[in-house]
């Protein structure tokens, strides 16, 4: 009895106390445990070393031996937590994910915009221009109905037709355009169907791959029904430079030089014209769906420079859709180096829906 009490507060005491990395649990037949360091087994005795000396247990009353169980259950309450936790989040992220999708590259700056599925429509459009317009082309179709301010009120449907080719430090661009006029005179007495068509070229040449200092050739040719032009050619040959505001998504470009002019008017008997002009021409990306555009043309008479023409145009652009655009467009005219006797000023305000093939701004 006294052994069997010795053992119980042994073991009792020992439950309470932290042993070594090495501990045993000697598990004995009447329920106690005791947790010590095994030395040596023989066929009467268990003898064990615990942190109140070495103990002599009878083989008969020993039953099974185990690891520390003070770890494991620490092991095994670690384990649940972590499990717990887990499945915890688990639940709450099955909650969130109703409410907010996860997106990965919301903290990263780095990352690209995410865009919405473009239509089949719209891709296989693409894939079409792509396949059968000549490769390094830009083109764009506009056509509208235009109302014109002058001495008499007219009305008028327009169709232009745009190009870009761009190669090393190149560039030419081109407009052909058609205008079909009727006239009706300020007492709405006299009607006359005019029409108005021509050519606008423009080839560029860098300087460098910085694109800023530049040669331009300007030659436009023009019919003019309204003004009594039968052929008008402008040729030009400036030096410019180009401002480039990346920051705000603007560009500008000035250029000046020397012109020469051939005309063939009524009432006009000069056929060439010395000049000098300047050329300037403004793009400013608003924002993806808006852009601005204006350009202007002065050019003297050098031997008379109080003769002189000049040309402004304004233009809004909206993108629509991803295969249309709406612009409003303004131009003002100005030519005093034809005959006084035809219409020297000229405004028209312009209706324009546009349809760009692989064109970029």
């Amino acid at each position: 009895m006294m052994l069997k009490r010795l053992l119980a507060i042994a073991a009792a005491t020992l439950a309470l106390v932290s042993t070594s990395a090495y501990a045993e649990i000697v598990n004995l037949s009447n329920g106690d445990r005791i947790t010590g360091k095994i030395l040596r087994t023989d066929e009467t005795n268990v003898v064990l070393e615990t942190a109140f000396g070495t103990i002599p247990l009878p083989r008969n009353m020993v039953v099974g031996i185990s690891t520390d169980s003070l770890k494991e259950s620490k092991l095994e309450q670690s384990l649940a937590s972590q499990q717990a936790e887990a499945q915890a989040n688990a639940e709450n992220s099955k909650e969130t994910a109703t409410v907010k999708k996860y997106d990965p590259t919301a903290n990263d700056e780095t990352a690209p915009e995410a865009k919405e599925k473009e239509l089949e429509w719209v891709v296989a459009y693409r894939n079409f221009l792509r396949e059968n317009l000549p490769e390094g082309w830009q083109f764009r179709l506009r056509g509208g109905v235009e109302y014109r301010s002058t001495s008499s009120s007219i009305m008028s449907a327009y169709a232009a037709f745009d190009t870009i080719k761009e190669w090393d430090l190149n560039k030419f661009t081109a407009t052909a355009y058609y205008n079909y006029t009727k006239q009706t005179s300020a007492d709405n007495v006299t009607d006359v169907t005019l029409d108005k068509y021509g050519v606008d070229t423009a080839f560029r040449r860098d300087f460098n791959e910085s694109r800023h200092w530049y040669f331009q050739n300007i030659l436009n040719y023009k019919r003019d029904t309204v003004k009594g032009i039968r052929d008008q050619v402008d040729e030009a040959a400036t030096f410019g430079y180009r401002f480039d505001f990346k920051r705000y998504d603007l560009i500008i470009d000035i250029a000046p030089g020397p012109a020469v002019r051939y005309i063939n008017a009524e009432n006009y008997d000069t056929k060439w014209v010395a000049m000098a002009v300047l050329a300037e021409n403004i793009t400013w990306k608003i924002s993806n769906l808006l852009r601005f555009e204006q350009n202007g043309y002065l050019g003297f008479n050098l031997q008379n420079p109080e003769e002189y023409s000049a040309n402004l145009g304004l233009g809004l652009i909206l993108k629509a859709t991803d295969v249309m655009e709406i612009a409003l467009r303004y131009s003002y005219s100005y030519d005093a180096i034809n005959a006084s006797s035809n219409q020297m000023s000229e405004q028209t305000l312009l209706l324009s829906f546009e349809f760009p093939f692989n064109w970029k701004y």
